[in-house]
Order: C-alpha cells, then sequence, then structure tokens
C-alpha cells in the first residue's frame, strides 16, 4: 500500500478535493431548493440531470484522454466544476440549475475515468487492488468531509457555494506539480451492452438495481430531509402557539 501512495498521492489528493466539490453539491442543491421554493418535481429533474450528463461524459471521456491526455482532460473538467459550483446561487431557477447538472455530472465523469484509468495504467498486477483500493477510500474520505462543511455557513448564503470551488481549484496543484509522468492511452475496444449482458446478466441486472438505489439517495435524501425539518419547525411552532393559546 506504501509503494501505491508513492506513485498515485497526488492523483488520490486532487480526487479528494474534487469529492468534496461533488458531495456537498447534491446535499446542498436539495436543502438550497428547497428554500427557493423548488417542487419536489422539479428537484427531482435537477437531481436526475447529473446522471444524464454522467452517461455522456463515459462515452467522450476516453475519446478527450486519447486526443490531448489525462492532465489536461483532468484539469479542464475540474475548472469547469469549479464554475458551475458558483454559477448555482446566480441562477436560482430549477432550469438553470438542471442544466448545470447536465454539465457536471459530464465533467465528474470524466474525472472518474481519467483517474481510474491513470491509476490503473501505474499499478501492477499486484498492486491493482490496493491501488483501487485506496482510490475508493479517498472518495469517501472526500464525500464525508463534504457533509461536514454543511455545518459551517449559512445555506441561504453564498459561502457554501465558494468553498467547494476553491477545494476543486486546489485539486489541480498535486496533479500539475508532481513529477510523476502522465500514462500513455491506448486505443480501446468497444464493448457493446449486448455483449456485456451476455457475458455477465447478474452482474448488469444487480448494478442498474444498485444504480437506481444510489442515485435515489444521493440526489432526493438532501430533499426529503429539508422538507422533514420544515415540516417538523412547523409543527413545534403551531404548539407552542396552541400551548400559549391555552
Amino acid at each position: 500500500m506504501l509503494k501505491v501512495l508513492t506513485h498515485s498521492w497526488p492523483l488520490l489528493m486532487g480526487v479528494m478535493l474534487l469529492m468534496v466539490g461533488n458531495g456537498i453539491q447534491g446535499t446542498l442543491l436539495g436543502i438550497r431548493g428547497n428554500i427557493e421554493g423548488f417542487s419536489t418535481y422539479q428537484l427531482s429533474y435537477v437531481m436526475a440531470a447529473y446522471f444524464v450528463g454522467f452517461l455522456f461524459g463515459s462515452w467522450a471521456a476516453p475519446r478527450m484522454i486519447r486526443r490531448v491526455g489525462h492532465v489536461r482532460v483532468f484539469a479542464a473538467l475540474g475548472s469547469l466544476i469549479s464554475a458551475i459550483l458558483v454559477i448555482y446561487p446566480v441562477f436560482p431557477d430549477w432550469m438553470a440549475w438542471t442544466a448545470l447538472r447536465v454539465l457536471a455530472g459530464f465533467c465528474f465523469s470524466g474525472i472518474y475515468i481519467t483517474a481510474e484509468s491513470w491509476i490503473n495504467n501505474t499499478a501492477s498486477n499486484e498492486t491493482r487492488g490496493q491501488a483501487l483500493s485506496a482510490y475508493m477510500i479517498v472518495q469517501m474520505l472526500g464525500i464525508i468531509a463534504s457533509q461536514v462543511l454543511l455545518n459551517v455557513p449559512d445555506p441561504t448564503g453564498f459561502a457554501l457555494f465558494i468553498i467547494p470551488s476553491v477545494l476543486v481549484s486546489l485539486a489541480f496543484m498535486p496533479i500539475l506539480l508532481a513529477p510523476t509522468p502522465a500514462p500513455a492511452f491506448d486505443s480501446t475496444k468497444r464493448l457493446p451492452f449486448r455483449e456485456l449482458f451476455r457475458i455477465s446478466p447478474l452482474g448488469c441486472a444487480g448494478m442498474l438495481l444498485t444504480g437506481g438505489v444510489f442515485s435515489a439517495m444521493f440526489g432526493m435524501a438532501s430533499v426529503w430531509g429539508a422538507q422533514a425539518g420544515c415540516r417538523c419547525a412547523t409543527s413545534r411552532s403551531l404548539s407552542v402557539r396552541f400551548m400559549s393559546a391555552g
């Protein structure tokens, strides 16, 4: 594991900082959307748009990497994410947020593919499992840290959008300044969905169900929490008024 961290720490550090931006994005938009008066129906479109962009990003990212390389794709998509995070509060409209979420999903999908292909290329058969484990650990650490940030500033202001934007911008530094060269990207062979399902039908069905559950929880849990909190606050207020009147 130490050998893996020695070779991959710049990329892993960058991924962790980017995951802070991704983790806070979904939770914050659910809370802020409720404050802005968006309906649950509108917020469902906002949250689902991320995965639409994610799908297109997984198709386009290998072509982008083959054309300009890992480092440039990582930096370009990360810069776009940083810009998106500070644009959200400027346009508090659910349709604008839906378009921005499509773009954010596209960028994060490209970054995941860039990071994972980079790690896979630098790892050997003996260390590949450890490298991917370290990658998943830093992803989860970034997401956990992002939820803690919600307790610091007021979600009605701009700070919760600016802080992750700054962290995403800082994610490029360890990668761009690292002496480790970026790997070459060879041509890839396409695998049609029909062929993939033929090879592993249980795996395809399991990933489809897991993705549906994950996307629903990742996207709408904060929406439900914000609305449940409002209902509880309203109920307590009514109870206080009733007791005062009595």
